[in-house]
């Protein structure tokens, strides 16, 4: 990971913010969300890319929650099966449980072109080269259940590298201390801007590093590992400020 660009002075963003961000992008700017999922898939399958050197005939297991997070890991399964990876997802929910038609979708693209998708009690991730992390986003509200729960522990067990989408699942966004248990990735993928929990995390980790940053590209970045040092925002931030961020962001 230390071959990549370092950024510094990259703001942070609360949950809060980071949601009206979204919202200003996708009903104020006309970014369709299907384009941030796409750009977010790119970006966190470039990671893997990075994390493991070649992806070609590696074992790599997508974990998807039911929300926009679960649909970026779907799709970069099929980024990393068309990489020529040995791709497999694990999902919290069937697809009628997934949130939303876009990940419903992803989840129909991947039957289709054959990546299977289990679920939570045929995880077997300790086989795996490498896992995504995409059970959990900044929305998140207390501590992980069910199968979330399960797999984050299982997950933890494998000792297998982790990469994160955005935030490493059952982390608080802003705090970033664990809501009762939560995900150790090798990198996190921030989408737009790290979260503040993020870059607390990264102050006061004694264990696995994380990658965040930004980039020109709509929504997702990669940088180098610790290379976030900004502050929190202030959650005053004003509609106007957020709508330049938005702009420069996505």
């Amino acid at each position: 990971m230390h071959d990549l660009p370092a950024v510094t002075g990259v703001p942070s963003v609360t949950a809060a913010q980071m949601a009206e961000i979204d919202r200003v992008a996708v009903e104020e700017l006309g970014i369709s969300i299907e384009m941030l999922m796409e750009n977010a898939a790119r970006a966190v399958a470039l990671a893997c890319r990075v994390v493991l050197g070649s992806v070609e005939s590696r074992r790599i297991v997508c974990l998807a929650g039911t929300g926009n997070n679960g649909g970026d890991a779907l799709a970069v399964a099929r980024r990393l099966h068309v990489w020529g990876a040995d791709v497999r997802c694990v999902a919290t929910a069937a697809r009628d449980g997934l949130r939303g038609d876009l990940n419903k979708r992803q989840h129909d693209i991947l039957g289709r072109i054959g990546i299977p998708i289990v679920g939570a009690e045929a995880a077997r991730l300790g086989d795996a080269d490498l896992i995504v992390d995409g059970l959990l986003g900044y929305s998140v509200r207390g501590a992980p259940r069910g199968d979330t729960e399960l797999l984050i522990r299982e997950a933890d067990r494998s000792r297998v590298p982790i990469v994160a989408v955005d935030l490493p699942s059952g982390l608080d966004p802003d705090s970033g201390q664990p809501l009762g248990i939560a995900i150790r990735a090798v990198a996190t993928v921030t989408l737009a801007l790290p979260k503040t929990g993020l870059c607390a995390r990264r102050r006061g980790a004694s264990s696995a590093s994380c990658c965040s940053g930004t980039s020109a590209s709509p929504r997702r970045s990669t940088t180098a590992s610790g290379s976030t040092r900004a502050h929190a925002s202030s959650t005053a931030t004003s509609c106007a400020s957020l709508r330049r961020m938005c702009a420069s962001c996505h």
